[in-house]
C-alpha cells in the first residue's frame, strides 16, 4: 500500500528553513546541556541522588492513591514504581538532607497514617550518592561520543565518507534537537530520557541508512549514464521515491510510542514524549537535514 504516490517535493530548495529551524533547537540543545553541567537543569534521582525506598503492602495499592498522600507531605518531586505481581512499591524522591532515617520515618508516618486498613513494612531503603549520578552522566555522554564515531566508520565504511560525516552530523542534530526541545518544555533529564534519547540515535541511523542507500543506487545509475549529475535533482528524486517507507515507518513507531504516552503511565510519560518527539525530529532530520548536508559535502565532488 502506497499511501504517497509519485511525488516531487523539492525538500533540498527548502534547506535554509529548515536550517534555520534547527539551528534554533540546536541553541537551545546546547544550552540544556550548559544547564546540565552547571547543576541548574532539571535532573532526576539518578543523577543528582536522593532517596530510595521499597514498601511491602499487605492489599494492593495504587500508584495514584500513594502520590496523593505524599506530595502535601512535601514530596513534591516524588517517582513511585509498582512491582508486578506484588503489593510492593519503590519511592524514588529527591533529597535536601543527608539524614536517611528522618526521611524514611516521614514517608512511613504519611502511609500510615492515610493506609491504616492496609498496613505497609520497609523492605529496603537507601541513599543514592550524587557520585552515582556522575557516573551515570560521565557514561551517557561517552555512549553518544562512540556511537556517532561508530557510525561515522559504519556508513564510510557502507558508502563513503561525506556520506558518513553527513550522517554523523545529522545525528548530532538530531541529539541536540531533541535536548532543546525538553529544554523549552521544561522535562527532567532522568536514566529513561537518557534512554528514550539513546533509542532515537538508533531509530534516526536507520531511516538515514535508507534514505542514503536509495540516493547510493541512483548515483551509481546516473554516473554510468553521464558524467556531470544534478546532485540537488537526484537526492530529491531519492528521497520521494522512499518517503511513503519513510512515513509509513514512522507513523507505526508514533501508534506504539503514542500507546505508551496515554497508557503507560506516569513514570513512562517523559520517555514515551522524548520517544515521540526524537522519531519525528528523526525523520525529519533524513530529509531536512541530513540529506542536504551531504549535497553540501558531495556538490563539488559530482561537477
Amino acid at each position: 500500500m502506497e499511501f504517497i504516490k509519485n511525488t516531487h517535493f523539492n525538500f533540498i530548495g527548502k534547506r535554509k528553513y529548515s536550517f534555520v529551524i534547527s539551528s534554533i533547537l540546536v541553541i537551545f540543545g546546547i544550552i540544556e546541556i550548559i544547564t546540565m553541567i552547571a547543576g541548574t537543569a532539571k535532573i532526576g534521582i539518578d543523577f543528582t541522588g536522593g532517596l530510595s525506598m521499597q514498601l511491602a503492602f499487605k492489599h494492593k495499592i495504587s500508584i495514584s492513591s500513594v502520590r496523593k498522600i505524599l506530595i502535601p507531605a512535601g514530596f513534591k518531586d516524588v517517582k513511585i514504581v509498582k512491582i508486578k505481581g506484588k503489593n510492593d512499591i519503590i519511592i524514588q524522591t529527591k533529597a535536601v538532607s543527608k539524614d536517611l532515617n528522618s526521611y524514611t520515618a516521614k514517608i512511613k508516618k504519611a502511609i500510615k497514617n492515610s493506609f491504616k486498613k492496609n498496613p505497609s513494612t520497609v523492605v529496603s531503603s537507601e541513599m543514592i550518592g550524587p557520585s552515582v549520578g556522575k557516573k551515570l552522566s560521565r557514561d551517557a555522554v561517552i555512549a553518544i561520543i562512540i556511537s556517532i564515531i561508530a557510525i561515522i566508520l559504519y556508513i564510510t565504511w557502507r558508502f563513503e565518507f561525506r556520506f558518513g560525516l553527513a550522517a554523523a552530523i545529522g545525528l548530532g542534530h538530531d541529539v541536540l534537537a531533541l535536548l532543546g526541545v525538553i529544554f523549552i518544555f521544561q522535562k527532567e533529564i532522568t536514566l529513561l530520557v537518557i534512554t528514550a534519547v539513546l533509542t532515537v540515535a538508533g531509530y534516526s541511523l536507520t531511516d538515514k541508512v535508507v534514505v542514503f542507500d536509495r540516493i547510493r543506487e541512483n548515483l551509481k545509475i546516473e554516473t554510468e549514464k553521464a558524467k556531470h549529475i544534478d546532485l540537488k535533482g537526484l537526492v530529491n528524486i531519492s528521497i520521494n521515491e522512499v518517503l511513503t517507507r519513510t512515513v509509513v515507518t514512522s507513523l507505526t513507531v508514533v501508534l506504539v510510542v503514542l500507546s505508551l504516552f496515554f497508557l503507560g503511565g506516569i513514570v513512562l510519560h517523559d520517555f514515551a514524549f522524548t520517544l515521540l518527539l526524537g522519531v519525528l525530529i528523526g525523520t525529519y532530520s533524513s530529509i531536512f537535514i541530513a540529506s542536504p548536508i551531504m549535497v553540501i559535502l558531495n556538490e563539488k565532488h559530482y561537477k
